[in-house]
């Protein structure tokens, strides 16, 4: 189980079978909301876009089995398609498979609507962006995300190459150590999509 999920399942104990009332509760306070956000600029296009979708696929199915609910943002200059977490897996899988890759990239349009639609939800919640380059809004990006973290939504990042890497380092939220920013080359995105934020220490609630 990657590290960015806030705990492990095993210790809950559940002994009722079927599960009782308070199940939906417990999963709450345990598991959370996910915002997969995945770079779909023009740059992605072709074999960099196919390796993000699968590491996509296998970064929801991970965090479902951890009961987080997952939604998606496919974003380049804008927003290109959210899906929000209360759609259900199979939808966020089919518009994640149907993603397409144009024009620039500026980050700021997805952090924003991740601040204004994380805070309605309970449980952990959890911003987890990957990109192939560098900000083209930097600075704006910068100060979305620390009023996300101010916010108690965590920010966790993967970033193609060097450049990226660093741009994506400055959102992360401080104080969490992340060996794993940067995916070194295009071999590496699936995998670096699936683990996502294997440097962040389990949150504890």
């Amino acid at each position: 189980m990657s590290s960015w999920i806030r705990r492990d399942f095993g210790g809950i104990g559940l002994t009722q079978s079927p599960p009782g009332a308070y199940l939906p509760r417990l999963q709450e306070r345990y598991g959370g909301h996910v915002l997969l956000c995945i770079d779909v600029s023009a740059s992605m296009r072709g074999q960099l876009l196919e390796q993000a979708i699968a590491g996509g696929e296998r970064f929801l199915a991970e965090a479902d089995g951890a009961h987080y609910k997952c939604g998606l943002v496919l974003w380049s200059d804008a927003v290109q398609q959210y899906v929000p977490p209360e759609a259900g897996l199979d939808d966020v899988i089919s518009a994640l498979r149907e993603a397409k890759a144009w024009r620039g990239t500026l980050l700021s349009p997805a952090l924003r609507l991740g601040i204004e639609v994380l805070p309605k939800y309970p449980g952990d919640r959890v911003i987890c962006i990957f990109s192939d380059g560098a900000l083209g809004d930097r600075a704006k990006a910068r100060e979305l995300a620390r009023k996300a973290c101010a916010m108690g939504i965590r920010i966790v990042v993967r970033g193609l190459g060097p450049t990226a890497a660093d741009s994506l380092a400055e959102l992360a939220c401080p104080g969490v150590p992340d060996a794993d920013q940067q995916i070194d080359d295009a071999a590496g995105v699936a995998a670096g999509i699936a683990s996502m934020a294997t440097g962040l220490s389990a949150r504890r609630g």
